[in-house]
Parts: structure tokens; sequence; C-alpha cells
């Protein structure tokens, strides 16, 4: 549960960060009700991140029943240095690495989920597929359960700690300034490496019960 807990404080922590990259799609909605609105918006990035997390979970299942040890250590160590890497990016100690025409991705799958501004839920649906370190961190986790279920159930605890930023991401950017949102950002990206080292420690044994 304590797990759990931490995921989803870093989804919520790190949802600052993520508000200057999907900010912008909240105000796209339009519904009778902002509130229900924004609930079925959330819950469509919900639904998207534990289907990836389900996805992540079942490959990493299939990973650990080979049995093969030397695999399984390099696995959990490949997946702790992702995490640690992503964690450090988060924090912005390593700098993002930029893609050549983003801008104009960004811009295309801005006009695509304007079509969608009518069905929130839809429009989260595709939020949850845009690419983000702090996703990208948890499905490694995902991944590290062994499981669909413990994997579903990991994206699903990070997509709850996101929603209360995104339900007032117009908000957050009057009140929170960058410098401050960032700040917030960082504490996720430590959680983030510190789940990273933990795999890497599991991976040889320590902390690891049967």
């Amino acid at each position: 549960m304590l797990k759990y807990l931490m995921i989803s404080l870093a989804g919520f922590l790190g949802s600052y960060h993520c508000v200057g990259m999907c900010g912008f799609i909240p105000p796209l909605i339009q519904h009778r009700s902002w509130l229900l609105g924004n609930i079925l918006y959330s819950s469509g990035r919900i639904f998207t991140y534990s289907f990836l997390g389900f996805i992540a979970g079942y490959a990493g299942m299939v990973f650990h029943n080979i049995q093969f040890q030397m695999f399984q250590k390099f696995l959990s160590v490949f997946l702790g240095i992702a995490m640690i890497i992503f964690g450090l990016q988060i924090t912005g100690r390593i700098k993002e690495q930029g893609v050549p025409g983003l801008d104009l991705i960004f811009t295309t799958i801005a006009e695509i989920l304007s079509k969608f501004r009518r069905n929130p839920f839809f429009l989260g649906m595709f939020n949850g597929f845009l690419p983000c370190p702090l996703v990208y961190a948890f499905l490694m986790q995902s991944m590290f359960e062994g499981s669909p279920l413990k994997g579903m159930l990991v994206m699903f605890a990070f997509g709850v700690g996101t929603v209360p930023a995104m339900l007032f991401a117009s908000k957050i950017f009057h009140i929170f300034s960058p410098k401050l949102r960032k700040r917030l950002a960082s504490f996720s990206g430590i959680i983030v490496v510190l789940f990273g080292i933990w795999a890497i420690l599991r991976a040889f044994g320590i902390g690891h019960h049967h």
C-alpha cells in the first residue's frame, strides 16, 4: 500500500511538470458541466495509463518467467537505470533530449485533440498516449512488477495522483511560477530515482525477501 501511495505522490508532484506540456488540453473541453467534463477527461487518461500498465506488467511477467537468472538480473538493472535517467530528467539534472519536429508533432496532436473537445473521456484517452518521462518511468516500474494486474495498479495510482494538478491546470499557471512548478516536480523525480535504485538493489538480492 505504501508503494502505491508513493507512486500517487510522485504523480501528484510530477504533474506540476506535466502542466507545462499538457496544461493546454483541459481548457479544450466543451461540456455542460466543468466538473463532470474534467472528471471524464481524467478518467480517460487513467484508463489509458492503466491499459499501458497492464501491457507493461504482462511484458514484465513474460520476461520474469524466463528461467535464466542472469537475464532477470540484467532486466532489473536495465529498468532501474532507465528509471534513474528518467527521474534525473524530471529533476532537471539531465537535459531532456529534444526531438526534431516536436513542435509540428504537438501542433498536429493539438488539432486532433481539439476534435474531441465535446468528448472529454476520449480527449483524456488520447492525452494518455502523449510522450512524458514521468509516464515512461512508471511504465518501467509496471514492467518490473512482473504482473499485469500489479502493473495496471501502478499506472492507476500514478494517474490518480495527477488528477488535482490537471483539474486546476489553468489556475496553476497563474498561482504557481514556473520555478515553483519545477521545484515540486523535482521531488517526483527523486521518488522515481529511489524506485530505480530499489530495482537495481533487488537485482542483487538486497531488500528482496522470498
